[in-house]
């Protein structure tokens, strides 16, 4: 098996499962940078690290085999980007971001496949929803007229929050109780939505 093969497979097998890079480097104990290396110059890992890569997926060498190989026309990946989205205070706005890895984009998101980003979440703010270091994957149309999570640029920030619209202003929801809800107008300069979130990528907690 080629390593572009290999990497395809597991990286459908983690979308599939919802989970991410980061959280098999922590069940592996593979630095994060040397998997993102592995992938961008197509390399294979050793047979330790492959072996323990595909138990830890769940999977027996023969099943992962057996795993279905996807043409890379058939598979969209979209990127994740190194602005992360505060689900607490604020995550300042770079002028640019970024390009920090590419996640695989759920078969059911493929109608958005080129308005689709991904980013982190930072903080708390919208547990138990959204947790710290999920993965968030938002379309970038703006506000759709229909209540939900969102990503903002709220006065110069990025959040990601619930959304709720009145009459003639926004409430800014905070999921977790601790925080306190935001209003803003509805022609306010200090507020944009940048797109709906679409699918969450959940960090595995304990």
């Amino acid at each position: 098996m080629d390593a572009e093969n290999f990497w395809h497979k597991v990286k459908s097998i983690l979308s599939e499962q919802g989970k991410n890079q980061e959280w098999l480097c922590e069940q592996t104990g593979i630095v994060l940078g040397t998997l993102r290396n592995w992938i961008y110059y197509k390399r294979l890992p050793n047979v330790d690290d492959g072996i323990r890569i595909v138990e830890t997926l769940g999977l027996t060498m023969e099943q992962f085999k057996l795993w279905p190989d996807i043409p890379s026309e058939d598979v969209i990946n979209i990127p994740v980007y190194e602005q992360a989205f505060s689900a607490g205070r604020g995550q300042e706005l770079p002028d640019s971001a970024d390009v920090i890895d590419y996640v695989a984009l759920p078969s059911h998101l493929k109608k958005y496949r080129e308005n689709m980003c991904a980013s982190y979440v930072r903080g708390d703010s919208m547990e138990p929803t959204l947790f710290d270091n999920d993965i968030i994957l938002y379309d970038k149309f703006g506000y759709d007229g229909t209540d939900g999570i969102y990503a903002i640029n709220y006065r110069g920030a990025a959040f990601v929050k619930r959304l709720q619209r009145d009459r003639d202003c926004v409430h800014i929801i905070s999921d977790n109780p601790k925080y306190k809800e935001m209003t803003e107008g509805d022609e306010s300069q200090d507020f944009r939505v940048i797109g709906k979130v679409r699918y969450v990528m959940h960090k595995v907690q304990g």
